[in-house]
């Protein structure tokens, strides 16, 4: 069975079997999308960096200048997805040169990773344990996040900023997520509509979210990410795909 058919975001509940079935495949594409990640960070010519790092205003006098440890991962992130040479980014340039195997757990994390899209959302309901399920300010939709550590802590009404790998029923986060606040519950459906004008895409159909991230960093933002892993130790973030 399709993990699709397993589970709705707005569910009041997932079943014990369903859950085991989900987070065992999460656990799987985390392993492998970490992986290439690590790659794809390691093809980023100094060039490229520089060129992200000056439109997330990170470069100054041809020097990278962090804030805090967390704004290079959120950097390199950027640079693999939206900084393009010959009309690729870094992520569609490695499909090219891999040739992955159709079938195989890397070739599933690179399709996510190309329909991945940066957005604005807001965490709905907890599953603990689990995940959360998110409201997306770009595509107007529910989601349903499995990354266990975002369970134990965050809640409803938290508002993040970050991109989103979509799989076979689920999405992963992916990249360093960047807080933005925690919206009381009469105020989210205002925001919302304000929200949704901040990641409108371009003419052509193209979001850059470069001054989505330069706002969220200019307010201090990274130095609030921090993530917890599936064994519950808490670690710096980085670009977590």
């Amino acid at each position: 069975m399709s993990l699709r058919n397993l589970i709705q975001p707005n569910s009041d509940a997932i079943k014990i079997a369903d859950r085991a079935e989900i987070i065992s495949r999460y656990k799987r594409l985390r392993k492998v999308s970490t992986r290439l990640n690590h790659k794809l960070v390691k093809r980023l010519s100094r060039d490229v960096i520089d060129e992200g790092a000056k439109k997330l205003g990170i470069l100054q006098d041809g020097f990278l200048v962090f804030n805090s440890e967390d704004e290079s991962s959120i950097l390199m992130d950027y640079c693999i997805y939206y900084v393009r040479r010959n009309g690729r980014n870094a992520v569609e340039q490695y499909l090219i040169d891999s040739l992955p195997d159709s079938d195989s757990d890397e070739m599933v994390c690179l399709r996510a990773m190309q329909h991945a899209a940066y957005s604005l959302f807001v965490v709905e309901s907890v599953e603990r344990g689990l995940g959360v399920t998110v409201w997306d300010s770009l595509s107007n939709e529910t989601i349903l996040v499995v990354d266990m550590g975002f369970s134990t802590s965050s809640q409803p009404g938290l508002i993040f900023a970050s991109r989103l790998l979509p799989v076979d029923g689920f999405s992963m986060t992916g990249g360093a997520a960047l807080p933005v606040g925690v919206l009381p519950k009469d105020q989210r459906q205002t925001w919302t509509q304000e929200a949704a004008k901040l990641v409108t895409p371009a003419a052509d159909g193209y979001f850059d979210p470069a001054s989505l991230i330069r706002t969220c960093l200019s307010q201090g933002s990274s130095s609030h990410v921090e993530y917890q892993d599936s064994d519950s130790r808490r670690h710096r973030a980085t670009a977590d795909i």
